[in-house]
């Protein structure tokens, strides 16, 4: 079974490709960073010889590039069992005044405007599967927590938020469509929030310090924690249970260890 991960090249995409690689997925890993893929994928080819997979860039805030991503998986496989979006892109900045209009547009292009498209683009091979094909968006805790200097990033999230509500609601009309949830990490340390972090301490923006006192006390999850969890919704959770569920990655970890021990 063949499953799409966008994102792959670093961060919960990269710690989702070597979860899944051992439980019999093959692998597309999409992004924008080939050397970034490449090293993914060599992991991938010696922690799982039998896994297939192939390596694509894509520019999400492009819909050209997104579009020739999905022509490009639609020309190597004739079916999708899951398909994961993990990238997501967001500047802070200093206060509103400073919200650039640029990253903004970006931002909205890479977080909503791309899973969209990619989304449509993707259906006939999302479609038709038995068991029902999967989709996980990956949001984040400040699409509904608004704060000083999070506007391009936590107004797209909120905004993929309300895509994947519209995604459950069209893909029930369909009779053969895909399910899809919303994965909400949590506080997750990646390369990703830490150079957030330096960038939003540059700015003085308050959550900067929360944040990193946060990463230093443990506070948070590892990727690899964070790619568990959805490993766990991707494989374990029902279709009736799954599709438009927000899924919390903190508690299914938390709940995950427990029943584990």
């Amino acid at each position: 079974m063949w499953t799409l991960i966008t994102g792959a090249g670093s961060g919960i995409g990269r710690a989702l490709a070597l979860e899944l690689a051992p439980r019999g997925h093959n692998l597309i890993l999409a992004g924008r960073t080939v050397r970034k893929l490449e090293d993914v994928a060599d992991t991938v080819r010696a922690e799982a010889p039998d896994c297939e997979l192939m390596t694509l860039e894509v520019d999400l805030a492009d819909p050209e590039s997104t579009r020739n991503l999905a022509h490009q998986v639609g020309d190597a496989v004739d079916h999708l069992s899951a398909f994961v979006y993990c990238a997501g892109v967001g500047e802070p900045a200093a206060d509103f005044a400073s919200l650039g209009l640029i990253d903004f547009q970006e931002a909205l292009a890479v977080n909503v405007s791309a899973p969209l498209l990619l989304t449509q683009s993707l259906l006939p091979l999302l479609k038709g599967g038995d068991p029902a094909s999967r989709i996980v968006m990956i949001g984040a805790g400040m699409d509904k927590h608004a704060q000083p200097g999070t506007g391009s990033y936590g107004i797209s999230k909120m905004a993929l938020r309300r895509l994947v509500r519209q995604m459950s609601v069209e893909f029930d009309t369909m009779p053969d469509g895909p399910v899809v949830s919303l994965f909400q990490p949590g506080l997750v340390d990646t390369p990703g929030i830490r150079s957030h972090i330096k960038k939003a301490g540059d700015l003085n923006l308050p959550h900067a310090e929360w944040l990193a006192g946060r990463l230093e006390a443990g506070e948070c999850l590892t990727a690899e924690q964070a790619a568990s969890a959805l490993v766990f919704t991707l494989n374990q959770v029902p279709d009736s249970d799954f599709h438009g569920a927000v899924f919390n990655g903190a508690d299914l970890v938390d709940s995950l260890s427990f029943a584990g021990s």
